[in-house]
């Protein structure tokens, strides 16, 4: 289907043009790169810029993609994955998920 990531789409048709090079990247850019937009979220929240900092969040979803793409997945794939981790991980243990980073990891 041309939507299988909604909204997204778009992102995934913009990167369309660099596949290759997304799946010749390391694994370590994807890391990175997601440092990256969460440190230029932080110096717009800073400013008090929440749309620049949302903007931000938007290409950490990207980067996301990008990644699946690395992993060898496209659209269809992706949303279906999507939908299984929410059920089968999120839907009714959210409390607990987030117990386990305050415990585990103390945020």
């Amino acid at each position: 289907m041309a939507e299988d990531l909604g909204p997204f789409q778009d992102f995934w048709n913009a990167w369309n043009e660099v596949h290759d090079e997304i799946r010749g990247k390391d694994f370590e850019h994807f890391p990175r790169a997601v440092e990256i937009q969460f440190e230029e979220m932080r110096e717009h929240l800073d400013n008090g810029d929440r749309r620049a900092a949302a903007r931000e969040v938007t290409d950490v979803i990207s980067i996301a993609l990008n990644t699946m793409r690395w992993l060898g997945y496209g659209p269809a794939e992706i949303a279906q994955i999507a939908r299984d981790r929410a059920g089968e991980r999120m839907r009714g243990q959210t409390p607990s998920i987030l117990e386990k980073y305050q415990r585990e990891y103390d945020i």
